[in-house]
């Protein structure tokens, strides 16, 4: 695959590799109900009464001018943590940690969040001092890892990765950032071996699958990579990027119908065919691409500026302007 056609698939497969933080879980619903209630409500239900209890517990105590635990602030910050209150949570995880100073797990928590949030300087900041104190926390180091990633410290963020994984074998998330690491420097197939040692430790993740697929994909072994997607689409069955990374491959493989149908599935009719159009673009069959441009603009000709665009790029690499 020349650079040419790696920088237009890189367009397509844009914030594919950065699936880390936004992998689901996804799990079986149960029909039961509980009093008019399905049991996944019920329980939201009752972990929202328990969160009130213990804010109300907190004020009480403030109001009564009870001294609160570590314990006790560091339970109150995970309350607020279910709830997606992060800054709440933080306040509280900050009460814990000056009181208890050295209690570790109250500072990686600290660190997660401070991941969470994209300060990923304050979040290295917090595992290394973790490490300071305790050079064999497996999570730390793989925390680290990921802070090192998001500045840019690749070479930083594996040798924290493998020594988490040395530490701790079944930290599936180090061996899938070490694969979305792997997949930056174009080392496709360490990649492979790392997306697959993930699968192995959890092979429920739609993520993994997908992340497995590009690599192939990028590498250009075309039907492993439909095997990874279709893989991928069989534990989550509505997902965007999955689609269009299936039908790219497809693409590949010269069956365009099946891909068409799967880039409507992973966008819109008019979107499917303008990331058609780009495929053949980038193939060099310029009249198909000139027909699959002038079909997005015919479908959504009132603001699809990027066919728009596309299309007289299209024309203007055609060598044959008489034949369209």
């Amino acid at each position: 695959m020349n650079h040419k056609n790696k920088k237009i698939m890189g367009l397509f497969l844009l914030g594919t590799f950065f699936l880390f933080f936004i992998i689901s879980c996804s799990s079986a619903t149960r029909n039961s109900q509980r009093n008019g209630l399905k049991e996944n409500e019920y329980s939201r239900m009752l972990q929202r009464e328990k969160q009130r209890a213990l804010m109300e517990a907190e004020e009480e105590a403030s109001k009564k001018n009870v001294k609160m635990t570590a314990e006790g602030y560091e339970r109150l910050g995970d309350s607020y943590l279910r709830q997606g209150n992060m800054e709440m949570a933080f306040l509280q995880y900050d009460k814990a940690l000056r009181l208890n100073p050295n209690q570790v797990g109250i500072r990686y928590k600290i660190g997660r969040l401070f991941l969470e949030k994209g300060l990923a300087e304050e979040a290295k900041k917090e595992f290394q001092a973790i490490l300071k104190t305790n050079p064999s926390h497996a999570l730390a180091y793989e925390g680290l890892g990921w802070a090192s990633f998001k500045i840019g410290e690749f070479g930083e963020a594996e040798k924290n990765l493998q020594q988490a994984i040395q530490l701790s074998p079944g930290l599936w998330q180090a061996h899938h950032l070490l694969g979305i690491i792997y997949d930056h420097q174009q080392q496709f197939e360490a990649a492979i071996t790392q997306y697959q040692k993930a699968i192995a430790l959890k092979p429920n993740e739609s993520g993994l699958f997908n992340n497995l697929g590009v690599s192939f994909l990028l590498k250009g072994e075309y039907e492993e990579a439909i095997t990874s997607f279709n893989e991928a689409l069989k534990i989550e069955a509505k997902n965007d990027k999955v689609y269009n990374n299936l039908a790219l491959a497809l693409c590949k493989l010269g069956r365009y119908p099946e891909a068409i149908e799967l880039f409507k599935r992973g966008g819109n009719e008019a979107s499917a065919y303008n990331n058609l159009g780009c495929i053949y673009l980038m193939e060099g069959k310029y009249k198909e691409a000139i027909e699959a441009f002038e079909k997005a603009l015919e479908i959504k000709p009132e603001f699809y500026l990027r066919a728009y665009e596309n299309l007289k790029k299209a024309k203007a690499a055609n060598p044959n302007p008489s034949q369209p």
